[in-house]
């Protein structure tokens, strides 16, 4: 960052590369000049991707930070979920911490909290994970005991029963949320099984499980072709031997290829949840689109940063004024954009919360924004969309959902694309690309959900434009 001392005013010269913005004294504290040649990207840090010598995938991200993290993945979440054990992943992530052979849940806590590491588990609709952030001399230490524990069959009866309440009630808390609770739902109006099984097991569901179900769950998925052990802010050279160590170890229970996971489908249909008439109303609108496998998914990223209508200034509109569903909000509403890449399947959509009496109005004219843009794109639009692209694409990624999104590339594609990479994909992509998209998602008809007053919110054939 810049110290005061360097923002003097200095004269406006022609620069080849971008600057960095610094305020004027000269012209005034609304008034900026460019000062100092400043690169495109930061530079690369370390990657790297192996497989041991029985199939599981080792992958690294180095940035030669002091603080490092590891997270085993594996390649099944709730989409994963059968029709005799729905909720199986959600529960089965909750057991993972607990008391392995020869030693007790208690010593592995306090020793964690002790050394100042942390130690989680984590699922998604297409993975499961347990993981640990430390500091960089601590690698030894944690390697083993994440393995330890995702690797641990003993399973006492007890422990199973401990687990259920606490399954019961993280579910209940979660879907208390009404925005977490719509775009679950979402997902089963877009694809009804796989990936439109809920992330959470319900009360019943909970109840109706037994430790054989989550026995059978582990000894299906934990395959080396669905495990993949990524390292961020870990030397590959460090952590690679460490992790061979530990597979010889569990040798016996690592299976070499797993079946294939059934491709979900978009289907589209409407899912309405009464809230009662003095509620706010929450209301979801999703069209197909494409997964993040696919060399157009940059394009999807752009036409999210295209659509979104949320504001991006601490005191700017309720709604943003740039986006193309800005036009849609009204005073007391927001809108928002949204897109949910997955393996073999994808979403584009748009998030509206607000009174009931306005949601109509809002959602009708947001699908029209939407398909307006199959047709009139301004280069400025494009120009801009880009740029939040590449913002929020990297701004989203915390230090738990790096960990995610490395274990997402390299066990679709064997390959860690860098944020460098990212940026370029999307600098790549046309006004073509984003009507192409467009075109294909508004002929399907929409996945919606409904939150609220349903008396007064619109049902999904009320928003032909």
């Amino acid at each position: 960052m810049l110290s005061r001392s360097v923002l003097r005013p200095l004269a406006r010269t022609a620069q080849p590369f971008r600057g960095y913005a610094v305020l004027s004294a000269e012209n005034g504290s609304l008034k900026y000049i460019r000062r100092g040649d400043q690169p495109e990207v930061a530079p690369l840090s370390k990657k790297q991707v192996t497989k041991t010598s029985s199939g599981v995938t080792v992958a690294s991200v180095d940035n030669h930070g002091p603080v490092s993290t590891v997270a085993i993945v594996i390649n099944a979440g709730s989409r994963s979920d059968s029709a005799d054990a729905p909720g199986v992943a959600h529960f089965y992530k909750n057991t993972l911490i607990r008391t392995v052979p020869g030693d007790t849940v208690v010593r592995t806590v306090r020793e964690t909290e002790l050394r100042g590491d942390t130690l989680y588990t984590a699922h998604t609709r297409e993975q499961v994970i347990i993981a640990s952030d430390f500091l960089r001399d601590n690698l030894v230490d944690a390697v083993p005991l994440l393995f330890d524990n995702l690797f641990n069959t003993s399973f006492h009866a007890y422990e199973f029963l401990l687990h259920r309440p606490d399954v019961i009630a993280e579910t209940a808390s979660s879907l208390a949320d009404p925005t977490i609770k719509v775009l679950d739902t979402l997902h089963q109006a877009a694809f009804r099984t796989g990936l439109g099984n809920s992330l959470f097991a319900s009360a019943s569901a909970a109840k109706g499980l037994k430790r054989a179900h989550l026995q059978e769950f582990a000894a299906k998925h934990l395959t080396a072709d669905r495990i993949a052990v990524v390292g961020n802010g870990v030397a590959h050279e460090d952590l690679k031997p460490l992790v061979e160590e530990a597979v010889k170890k569990f040798q016996d229970r690592i299976a070499k290829s797993s079946t294939a996971t059934k491709a979900s489908e978009f289907k589209g249909s409407e899912i309405r949840l009464e809230a009662g008439p003095k509620s706010i109303s929450h209301y979801a609108v999703a069209f197909p689109s494409v997964p993040f496998t696919d060399a157009k998914y940059p394009a999807a990223l752009v036409l999210r940063a295209i659509l979104d209508g949320s504001k991006r200034l601490k005191w700017g509109n309720h709604s943003g004024s740039a986006g193309a569903l800005a036009s849609a909000s009204t005073a007391n509403t927001n809108v928002t954009a949204f897109e949910a890449g997955y393996s073999d399947a994808g979403l584009i959509g748009f998030y509206i919360q607000g009174p009931a009496e306005d949601i109509k109005g809002v959602a009708t004219k947001s699908v029209s924004a939407l398909k307006g843009l199959s047709s009139k794109i301004s280069d400025e639009a494009l120009a801009r969309a880009k740029k939040v692209a590449i913002v929020d694409a990297e701004g989203a990624l915390t230090r738990d959902a790096q960990v995610q999104e490395i274990a997402k590339q390299v066990l679709s594609n064997g390959s860690i694309l860098s944020y460098a990479d990212l940026a370029a994909a999307i600098n790549k992509v046309t006004v073509e690309d984003i009507q192409k998209l467009v075109k294909t998602a508004v002929k399907a008809k929409p996945a919606v959900v409904a939150y609220g007053n349903l008396l007064k919110l619109p049902y999904a054939d009320e928003l032909s434009a």
